[in-house]
């Protein structure tokens, strides 16, 4: 289980503040990982019930920059099996 930290009380970075939040989210759930997203201060245990649901979006404007890892796909124009998807990563 993923517990991301230190986001989503107040603005404090030149991005949207519950950015981190999509981003986490659309990345755990491209890869299986299960994250847990308690309300600030909600309390919860992490062998029960896990809080999964985005919050954050009835409290927040839409998020301008949705996060999504580039697909390659063989044989479409302009990707190949060696372009970069995250950084290092091949």
């Amino acid at each position: 289980m993923l517990l991301p930290i230190h986001w989503g009380t107040f603005n404090l970075a030149p991005h949207p503040w519950a950015e981190p939040g999509e981003w986490t989210k659309d990345a755990s759930e491209e890869v299986g990982q299960v994250v847990a997203f308690p309300c600030p201060g909600e309390p919860f245990e992490p062998a029960g019930e896990l809080p999964v649901e985005a919050w954050w979006r009835a409290v927040s404007g839409p998020i301008a920059h949705l996060w999504r890892r580039p697909r390659i796909v063989e044989g479409v124009a302009g990707t190949t099996k060696n372009d970069l998807d995250l950084a290092g990563e091949r």
